[in-house]
């Protein structure tokens, strides 16, 4: 839980040079000064303001219309994996499960109501550009993302779906409010969620969740394997025990 911090201790450029950052998506890679002002709520003065100040510090560049981040933004991602306690701890676990369970492992946490992996197997024995560190990924399709709803009252659980865009990622992803709840009931109910082909043709993920002695809810633990090699039952009943293993081995 975070602590209550006063609006006065805030520094309002620092939250508005970082909010201008965050605008820079695979929708849009490049932003004008106009653009970025009408997704911010900002003047068109300050935005262009930050946006040289961030040129200056050289986490954009520019051709002298459109500006777009630079290589140096990753500093800020490595920072989190390199320092936070959190990674630190599941690396050793994620590579664990890959080696004994010959697939590929990978722990999710939840940040603006999307999943970031924050650590990942370095044994990948499938081709996917779906589970790399730092990709962020809907929640309505994976399991990683069920396992946070489902850790949620069913009041907070169905405000969330409403608010997110529950994109339909293949032919199998459920996107109807009703049967996610559904869906999300049965991981209640399981302690463990599964997810075949939803957010990628042919990916297979089972996962287990990361809750400390308080009941904390930290993450989720999933292990992801393709249809050519297994089915999501055999994968449940070969390395479901494997994962509430590590589980233990994390938190006692």
């Amino acid at each position: 839980m975070q602590n209550q911090i006063h609006q006065r201790d805030l520094i309002v450029g620092l939250q508005k040079g970082l909010a201008l950052i965050q605008l820079f998506s695979k929708e849009f890679p490049r932003l004008t000064v106009p653009q970025a002002a009408k997704l911010s709520g900002l003047t068109q003065s300050a935005t262009r303001r930050f946006f040289l100040t961030l040129v200056h510090e050289r986490y954009l560049n520019t051709d002298g219309r459109y500006y777009w981040l630079t290589a140096r933004t990753l500093r800020l991602g490595q920072a989190y994996v390199d320092s936070a306690q959190f990674p630190k701890m599941v690396r050793p676990i994620v590579e664990y499960v890959a080696s004994r369970s010959e697939e590929h492992a990978s722990v999710g946490v939840i940040d603006d109501d999307e999943l970031v992996y924050i650590a990942r197997s370095k044994h990948t024995p499938f081709n996917s550009t779906s589970v790399r560190l730092g990709e962020r990924v809907p929640i309505h399709c994976t399991a990683g993302g069920r396992l946070w709803l489902a850790s949620l009252d069913e009041a907070e659980c169905e405000m969330v779906l409403r608010r997110i865009r529950c994109e339909q990622r293949t032919p199998y992803t459920v996107t109807d409010i009703q049967l996610l709840k559904a869906k999300i009931a049965e991981v209640r109910e399981l302690g463990y969620a599964t997810v075949e082909q939803e957010f990628e043709i042919g990916m297979l993920v089972i996962a287990v969740p990361l809750i400390d002695r308080e009941g904390q809810y930290w993450g989720a633990l999933s292990l992801t394997s393709h249809q050519s090699r297994t089915s999501i039952e055999k994968l449940c009943r070969d390395h479901l025990d494997l994962l509430y293993s590590a589980q233990a081995m994390l938190f006692g």
